[in-house]
């Protein structure tokens, strides 16, 4: 990516830059989740994850789908960050959490995390599938206002990514207006 200025943000969603070259429009969604993506397969591969304890356990239930996937990648949900441990039954204990999980409901999101790794999101390798899940889960929603310190800061650590220009899914982070673009939409 080239430098890029920020002006400010639209609609809640799209932030707005200026680069060398033009104006881009950068999806602070897809943007974050690109960023928490290969944050997470970083993480994984070094073994060392970034857990949140939490002051109060939490008991979830899990249904037998989930409870299979929890057990046949107990060491995978352990490198994302989650320390979990079986209670008796479908009931597990959560004691721990990726410490880039948003608060609030956090076994709801242990949950819906085991989900979107069953769906597999296009995914071949449960690593993959983990890290999409968890960037998913985990990445600034649209809608939600940022203040300019934020977006400069998701903008760098966009810069810094591998693969900047697509979310984990292939949907684009951004949209480049060239200057040329915008003079001849102009008229110049």
């Amino acid at each position: 990516l080239p430098a890029l200025r920020t002006l400010g943000q639209s609609q809640s969603t799209y932030i707005v830059a200026e680069g060398p070259d033009g104006i881009y429009l950068i999806d602070q969604h897809a943007a974050h989740e690109r960023v928490l993506f290969e944050h997470v397969v970083s993480n994984t591969a070094s073994r060392q994850p970034q857990v949140q304890g939490l002051m109060e356990p939490v008991t979830v239930e899990l249904d037998p789908s989930q409870r299979d996937l929890a057990e046949t990648q107990a060491e995978l949900i352990k490198q994302l960050g989650f320390l979990v441990e079986e209670f008796g039954g479908q009931a597990h204990i959560l004691r721990g959490v990726p410490s880039m999980l948003p608060k609030g409901d956090y076994g709801q999101s242990f949950l819906e995390i085991l989900d979107l790794m069953a769906e597999g999101g296009g995914f071949e390798s449960w690593k993959e599938r983990a890290a999409y899940s968890i960037a998913c889960h985990g990445a600034i929603r649209a809608g939600k206002k940022l203040n300019e310190s934020e977006m400069i800061e998701l903008i760098r650590l966009l810069e810094l990514c591998d693969q900047p220009h697509a979310c984990p899914h292939g949907r684009p982070t951004m949209i480049h207006l060239s200057t040329t673009k915008l003079e001849k939409e102009f008229g110049r």
